[in-house]
Protein backbone atom coordinates (compact mmCIF):
# COMPACT_ATOMS: atom_id res chain seq x y z
CA UNK A 1 0.00 0.00 0.00
CA UNK A 2 1.33 3.68 -0.75
CA UNK A 3 1.86 5.31 2.87
CA UNK A 4 -0.37 8.29 3.15
CA UNK A 5 0.85 11.25 5.98
CA UNK A 6 -2.17 11.80 8.96
CA UNK A 7 -5.18 10.35 9.77
CA UNK A 8 -7.99 8.46 7.38
CA UNK A 9 -10.98 10.38 8.66
CA UNK A 10 -11.82 14.12 9.13
CA UNK A 11 -12.19 13.89 12.44
CA UNK A 12 -9.20 12.11 13.33
CA UNK A 13 -9.98 8.93 14.43
CA UNK A 14 -8.74 5.77 12.72
CA UNK A 15 -12.01 3.56 11.73
CA UNK A 16 -10.85 0.12 12.55
CA UNK A 17 -14.12 -1.64 13.78
CA UNK A 18 -16.28 -1.82 10.80
CA UNK A 19 -14.10 -4.16 8.20
CA UNK A 20 -14.62 -1.58 5.73
CA UNK A 21 -12.16 -1.38 2.65
CA UNK A 22 -9.63 1.12 3.12
CA UNK A 23 -10.51 2.65 -0.57
CA UNK A 24 -12.79 1.89 -3.18
CA UNK A 25 -11.27 -0.41 -5.41
CA UNK A 26 -12.68 1.01 -8.44
CA UNK A 27 -10.64 4.47 -10.06
CA UNK A 28 -13.36 6.88 -11.04
CA UNK A 29 -16.36 5.21 -9.47
CA UNK A 30 -18.11 8.86 -9.11
CA UNK A 31 -18.40 8.64 -12.98
CA UNK A 32 -20.29 5.29 -13.25
CA UNK A 33 -22.60 6.80 -9.78
CA UNK A 34 -23.21 10.02 -11.56
CA UNK A 35 -23.90 8.15 -15.35
CA UNK A 36 -26.80 5.59 -13.12
CA UNK A 37 -28.20 8.70 -11.82
CA UNK A 38 -29.94 9.62 -14.97
CA UNK A 39 -32.24 7.64 -14.84
CA UNK A 40 -33.15 7.97 -10.93
CA UNK A 41 -37.18 9.02 -11.70
CA UNK A 42 -37.72 5.59 -12.86
CA UNK A 43 -37.47 2.39 -10.64
CA UNK A 44 -34.75 0.03 -10.93
CA UNK A 45 -34.96 -3.25 -11.88
CA UNK A 46 -36.96 -5.83 -9.43
CA UNK A 47 -34.45 -8.71 -10.33
CA UNK A 48 -31.18 -6.94 -11.63
CA UNK A 49 -30.89 -9.16 -14.17
CA UNK A 50 -28.27 -7.67 -15.72
CA UNK A 51 -26.09 -8.16 -12.43
CA UNK A 52 -27.49 -11.35 -12.16
CA UNK A 53 -26.18 -12.67 -15.32
CA UNK A 54 -22.68 -11.20 -14.54
CA UNK A 55 -22.59 -13.14 -11.36
CA UNK A 56 -23.70 -16.27 -13.41
CA UNK A 57 -21.14 -15.77 -16.02
CA UNK A 58 -18.24 -15.43 -13.46
CA UNK A 59 -18.88 -18.43 -11.49
CA UNK A 60 -20.42 -20.46 -14.42
CA UNK A 61 -23.87 -21.24 -13.24
CA UNK A 62 -27.60 -20.16 -14.39
CA UNK A 63 -29.06 -17.41 -13.99
CA UNK A 64 -31.74 -18.72 -11.73
CA UNK A 65 -29.40 -20.00 -8.94
CA UNK A 66 -28.40 -16.14 -8.41
CA UNK A 67 -30.38 -14.21 -5.72
CA UNK A 68 -29.51 -10.46 -5.72
CA UNK A 69 -30.41 -8.65 -2.56
CA UNK A 70 -29.83 -5.29 -0.52
CA UNK A 71 -26.61 -6.64 0.93
CA UNK A 72 -26.30 -10.28 1.94
CA UNK A 73 -27.25 -10.04 5.95
CA UNK A 74 -30.84 -8.90 4.10
CA UNK A 75 -30.76 -12.39 1.92
CA UNK A 76 -29.70 -14.20 4.87
CA UNK A 77 -33.02 -12.96 7.32
CA UNK A 78 -35.20 -14.44 4.36
CA UNK A 79 -33.01 -17.52 4.55
CA UNK A 80 -33.42 -18.14 8.16
CA UNK A 81 -37.63 -16.74 7.66
CA UNK A 82 -38.02 -19.10 4.91
CA UNK A 83 -36.31 -22.07 7.04
CA UNK A 84 -37.30 -21.66 10.01
CA UNK A 85 -40.76 -20.51 10.05
CA UNK A 86 -42.12 -22.06 13.55
CA UNK A 87 -41.66 -20.37 16.83
CA UNK A 88 -39.56 -23.55 18.52
CA UNK A 89 -36.92 -23.98 15.31
CA UNK A 90 -33.62 -23.49 15.80
CA UNK A 91 -30.71 -22.15 13.84
CA UNK A 92 -27.09 -23.03 14.62
CA UNK A 93 -24.28 -20.47 14.61
CA UNK A 94 -21.07 -19.74 16.13
CA UNK A 95 -20.25 -17.83 18.86
CA UNK A 96 -18.71 -15.25 19.18
CA UNK A 97 -20.77 -14.48 15.50
CA UNK A 98 -21.69 -11.80 13.16
CA UNK A 99 -24.23 -10.09 15.29
CA UNK A 100 -26.70 -10.00 12.74
CA UNK A 101 -27.02 -13.76 13.04
CA UNK A 102 -28.71 -13.07 16.19
CA UNK A 103 -30.63 -10.26 15.11
CA UNK A 104 -32.41 -12.10 12.10
CA UNK A 105 -33.00 -15.54 14.23
CA UNK A 106 -34.54 -13.48 16.88
CA UNK A 107 -36.84 -11.76 13.99
CA UNK A 108 -37.98 -14.90 12.25
CA UNK A 109 -38.88 -16.23 16.02
CA UNK A 110 -36.82 -19.06 15.67
CA UNK A 111 -34.52 -20.13 18.45
CA UNK A 112 -30.26 -19.46 18.39
CA UNK A 113 -28.32 -22.53 18.98
CA UNK A 114 -25.07 -20.87 19.54
CA UNK A 115 -21.94 -23.17 20.00
CA UNK A 116 -18.54 -21.66 21.37
CA UNK A 117 -15.68 -21.44 18.96
CA UNK A 118 -12.57 -23.92 19.88
CA UNK A 119 -9.18 -22.48 19.36
CA UNK A 120 -10.97 -19.57 17.19
CA UNK A 121 -12.43 -22.02 14.69
CA UNK A 122 -15.84 -23.13 14.47
CA UNK A 123 -16.10 -26.36 16.60
CA UNK A 124 -17.73 -28.69 13.46
CA UNK A 125 -18.01 -31.87 16.04
CA UNK A 126 -19.98 -29.52 18.13
CA UNK A 127 -22.83 -28.08 15.69
CA UNK A 128 -23.02 -31.57 14.63
CA UNK A 129 -23.56 -32.48 18.13
CA UNK A 130 -26.23 -29.66 18.39
CA UNK A 131 -28.32 -30.38 15.63
CA UNK A 132 -31.64 -31.78 17.04
CA UNK A 133 -35.15 -33.11 15.29
CA UNK A 134 -36.06 -29.06 15.87
CA UNK A 135 -32.92 -27.76 14.13
CA UNK A 136 -33.84 -26.04 10.85
CA UNK A 137 -30.85 -24.06 9.69
CA UNK A 138 -26.61 -23.41 10.45
CA UNK A 139 -24.92 -20.79 9.55
CA UNK A 140 -21.20 -21.34 8.86
CA UNK A 141 -18.92 -17.64 8.20
CA UNK A 142 -16.09 -18.95 6.37
CA UNK A 143 -13.59 -16.70 6.70
CA UNK A 144 -15.07 -16.38 10.06
CA UNK A 145 -16.28 -12.74 11.61
CA UNK A 146 -14.93 -11.59 14.30
CA UNK A 147 -11.77 -14.31 14.65
CA UNK A 148 -10.65 -14.24 10.66
CA UNK A 149 -9.54 -17.99 11.07
CA UNK A 150 -10.65 -20.24 8.24
CA UNK A 151 -11.58 -24.00 7.36
CA UNK A 152 -9.65 -26.32 5.40
CA UNK A 153 -11.34 -27.89 2.48
CA UNK A 154 -11.04 -31.30 4.04
CA UNK A 155 -12.57 -30.60 7.28
CA UNK A 156 -15.56 -29.05 5.70
CA UNK A 157 -16.33 -30.80 2.76
CA UNK A 158 -16.27 -34.06 6.11
CA UNK A 159 -18.75 -31.80 8.60
CA UNK A 160 -21.06 -30.77 5.29
CA UNK A 161 -21.76 -34.60 4.77
CA UNK A 162 -23.03 -35.33 8.40
CA UNK A 163 -25.48 -32.49 7.67
CA UNK A 164 -28.59 -33.94 7.88
CA UNK A 165 -30.66 -33.47 5.18
CA UNK A 166 -33.24 -31.63 6.47
CA UNK A 167 -31.02 -28.71 7.59
CA UNK A 168 -30.30 -26.08 5.49
CA UNK A 169 -26.96 -24.59 5.73
CA UNK A 170 -25.92 -21.69 4.78
CA UNK A 171 -22.54 -20.80 3.99
CA UNK A 172 -21.15 -16.90 4.91
CA UNK A 173 -18.80 -16.41 2.49
CA UNK A 174 -18.66 -12.34 2.88
CA UNK A 175 -14.75 -12.28 3.34
CA UNK A 176 -13.85 -14.98 0.80
CA UNK A 177 -11.49 -13.11 -1.39
CA UNK A 178 -9.18 -12.26 1.16
CA UNK A 179 -8.77 -15.90 1.85
CA UNK A 180 -6.47 -16.26 -1.35
CA UNK A 181 -3.82 -18.53 -1.10
CA UNK A 182 -5.14 -20.61 2.07
CA UNK A 183 -6.97 -24.04 1.71
CA UNK A 184 -10.44 -23.51 2.42
CA UNK A 185 -13.48 -24.15 0.72
CA UNK A 186 -15.05 -21.88 -2.92
CA UNK A 187 -18.44 -22.70 -2.04
CA UNK A 188 -19.71 -21.93 -5.59
CA UNK A 189 -17.78 -24.88 -6.39
CA UNK A 190 -19.60 -27.37 -3.73
CA UNK A 191 -23.67 -26.15 -3.51
CA UNK A 192 -24.47 -28.05 -6.15
CA UNK A 193 -23.98 -30.93 -4.33
CA UNK A 194 -25.81 -30.09 -1.53
CA UNK A 195 -29.36 -29.31 -2.30
CA UNK A 196 -30.26 -27.23 1.08
CA UNK A 197 -26.96 -25.23 0.95
CA UNK A 198 -27.11 -21.11 0.60
CA UNK A 199 -23.82 -19.28 -0.16
CA UNK A 200 -23.54 -15.78 0.59
CA UNK A 201 -21.12 -13.48 -0.86
CA UNK A 202 -21.11 -9.61 -0.72
CA UNK A 203 -20.06 -6.62 -2.60
CA UNK A 204 -19.33 -4.87 1.21
CA UNK A 205 -16.18 -5.91 1.50
CA UNK A 206 -13.77 -7.09 -1.18
CA UNK A 207 -15.15 -4.96 -3.72
CA UNK A 208 -15.28 -1.58 -1.19
CA UNK A 209 -18.97 -0.55 -1.64
CA UNK A 210 -20.71 -1.48 1.99
CA UNK A 211 -22.36 2.12 1.54
CA UNK A 212 -23.95 1.09 -1.05
CA UNK A 213 -25.71 -1.96 0.40
CA UNK A 214 -25.60 -5.11 -2.46
CA UNK A 215 -24.98 -8.83 -2.25
CA UNK A 216 -26.16 -11.87 -3.61
CA UNK A 217 -26.82 -15.65 -2.96
CA UNK A 218 -25.85 -18.61 -4.66
CA UNK A 219 -28.26 -22.12 -3.99
CA UNK A 220 -30.16 -24.78 -5.90
CA UNK A 221 -33.17 -23.38 -8.21
CA UNK A 222 -35.91 -23.97 -5.98
CA UNK A 223 -34.33 -22.59 -3.30
CA UNK A 224 -33.08 -19.64 -5.52
CA UNK A 225 -36.44 -19.16 -6.45
CA UNK A 226 -37.86 -19.12 -2.91
CA UNK A 227 -35.75 -16.47 -1.31
CA UNK A 228 -36.16 -14.69 -4.34
CA UNK A 229 -40.18 -14.53 -4.35
CA UNK A 230 -39.30 -12.97 -0.22
CA UNK A 231 -37.81 -9.97 -1.23
CA UNK A 232 -39.15 -6.92 -1.76
CA UNK A 233 -39.73 -5.62 -4.86
CA UNK A 234 -36.94 -2.92 -6.05
CA UNK A 235 -34.91 -3.82 -2.81
CA UNK A 236 -31.35 -2.99 -4.63
CA UNK A 237 -31.09 0.22 -5.95
CA UNK A 238 -30.28 1.33 -9.73
CA UNK A 239 -26.83 3.04 -8.31
CA UNK A 240 -26.04 -0.11 -5.87
CA UNK A 241 -26.71 -2.17 -9.35
CA UNK A 242 -24.64 -0.31 -11.65
CA UNK A 243 -21.47 0.17 -9.12
CA UNK A 244 -21.36 -3.85 -8.80
CA UNK A 245 -21.27 -4.50 -12.01
CA UNK A 246 -18.76 -2.19 -12.41
CA UNK A 247 -16.46 -3.85 -9.83
CA UNK A 248 -17.47 -7.67 -11.53
CA UNK A 249 -16.21 -5.84 -14.88
CA UNK A 250 -13.12 -4.48 -13.47
CA UNK A 251 -12.35 -7.47 -11.54
CA UNK A 252 -8.69 -7.84 -11.48
CA UNK A 253 -8.56 -3.82 -10.03
CA UNK A 254 -10.27 -5.20 -7.11
CA UNK A 255 -8.10 -7.73 -6.53
CA UNK A 256 -5.24 -5.64 -6.52
CA UNK A 257 -6.81 -3.91 -3.73
CA UNK A 258 -7.37 -6.69 -1.82
CA UNK A 259 -3.96 -8.31 -2.16
CA UNK A 260 -2.40 -4.53 -1.07
CA UNK A 261 -4.97 -5.65 1.88
CA UNK A 262 -3.82 -8.83 2.29
CA UNK A 263 0.17 -7.44 2.72
CA UNK A 264 -0.93 -5.08 4.98
CA UNK A 265 -2.82 -7.44 6.94
CA UNK A 266 0.28 -9.37 7.14
CA UNK A 267 2.93 -6.59 8.47
CA UNK A 268 -0.21 -5.90 11.36
CA UNK A 269 -0.50 -9.39 12.54
CA UNK A 270 3.65 -9.73 12.51
CA UNK A 271 3.65 -6.10 13.92
CA UNK A 272 1.22 -7.12 16.69
CA UNK A 273 3.12 -10.21 17.71
CA UNK A 274 6.85 -8.70 17.59
CA UNK A 275 5.16 -6.68 20.17
CA UNK A 276 4.28 -9.35 21.98
CA UNK A 277 0.21 -10.03 21.24
CA UNK A 278 -1.27 -12.76 20.70
CA UNK A 279 -3.11 -12.81 17.22
CA UNK A 280 -4.85 -15.40 15.62
CA UNK A 281 -4.19 -16.46 12.16
CA UNK A 282 -6.76 -14.74 9.70
CA UNK A 283 -8.19 -15.33 5.99
CA UNK A 284 -10.01 -12.22 6.46
CA UNK A 285 -9.56 -8.22 6.49
CA UNK A 286 -8.78 -7.97 9.56
CA UNK A 287 -6.99 -9.33 12.81
CA UNK A 288 -8.47 -10.99 16.13
CA UNK A 289 -6.55 -10.63 19.71
CA UNK A 290 -8.47 -12.99 21.96
CA UNK A 291 -7.96 -10.74 25.11
CA UNK A 292 -10.43 -12.49 26.49
CA UNK A 293 -11.83 -10.22 29.74
CA UNK A 294 -9.05 -7.51 28.77
CA UNK A 295 -11.09 -6.74 25.63
CA UNK A 296 -13.23 -3.72 26.63
CA UNK A 297 -10.22 -2.09 28.29
CA UNK A 298 -8.01 -1.94 25.19
CA UNK A 299 -10.43 -1.13 22.86
CA UNK A 300 -11.53 1.70 24.78
CA UNK A 301 -8.00 2.89 25.29
CA UNK A 302 -7.16 2.91 21.44
CA UNK A 303 -10.57 4.75 21.03
CA UNK A 304 -8.80 7.31 23.57
CA UNK A 305 -5.69 7.60 21.21
CA UNK A 306 -8.19 8.38 17.95
CA UNK A 307 -8.13 4.25 17.22
CA UNK A 308 -11.36 2.72 16.66
CA UNK A 309 -11.26 -1.12 17.42
CA UNK A 310 -14.22 -3.55 17.79
CA UNK A 311 -14.28 -5.37 21.40
CA UNK A 312 -16.72 -8.39 20.88
CA UNK A 313 -17.60 -9.14 24.81
CA UNK A 314 -15.20 -10.87 26.81
CA UNK A 315 -13.80 -12.76 23.99
CA UNK A 316 -11.25 -10.81 21.84
CA UNK A 317 -10.72 -7.14 19.94
CA UNK A 318 -11.53 -7.73 16.15
CA UNK A 319 -9.15 -4.51 13.75
CA UNK A 320 -9.50 -3.91 10.84
CA UNK A 321 -7.17 -3.78 8.15
CA UNK A 322 -7.00 0.33 7.44
CA UNK A 323 -4.73 2.28 5.89
CA UNK A 324 -0.34 1.86 6.56
CA UNK A 325 -1.05 5.13 8.63
CA UNK A 326 -3.27 3.83 10.89
CA UNK A 327 -1.37 0.42 11.30
CA UNK A 328 1.23 2.33 12.13
CA UNK A 329 -0.67 4.36 14.89
CA UNK A 330 -1.90 0.92 16.03
CA UNK A 331 0.80 -0.55 16.32
CA UNK A 332 2.39 2.30 18.22
CA UNK A 333 -0.55 2.16 20.56
CA UNK A 334 -0.44 -1.42 20.82
CA UNK A 335 3.50 -1.63 22.38
CA UNK A 336 2.56 1.41 24.60
CA UNK A 337 -0.42 -0.02 25.89
CA UNK A 338 1.25 -3.73 26.38
CA UNK A 339 4.75 -1.66 28.73
CA UNK A 340 1.59 0.26 30.32
CA UNK A 341 0.06 -2.95 31.25
CA UNK A 342 3.86 -4.52 32.10
CA UNK A 343 4.54 -1.62 34.11
CA UNK A 344 1.14 -1.98 36.28
CA UNK A 345 1.54 -5.86 37.10
CA UNK A 346 5.03 -5.44 38.14
CA UNK A 347 3.93 -2.13 40.29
Amino acid sequence: MTRAAGPAHPDGTHQLSLNEMPAVPLAHLEDILRESLHGANRYPDPFSRHLTAAIADLFSVPDHEVVVGPGSAAILQHVIQWAAPRRGDEVIYARPAFDAYRLVVNSAGATPVEVPLKEHRHDLSGMLDSITPRTRALVLCNPHNPTGTALDTAAMLAFLREVPEHVVIVLDEAYHEFATGQDTLNGPEVYHDIPTMVVLRSFSKAYGLAGLRIGYALAARDVAHALRNRLLPFSVSTIAEAAARAALARRPEVLRQVDRVIAERGRLAEGLRHRGWDVAPSAANFCWLPLGSRSAAFAAAAARQGILVRAVGEEGVRITVGEPQATDALLRFAAQYAAESAGLASA
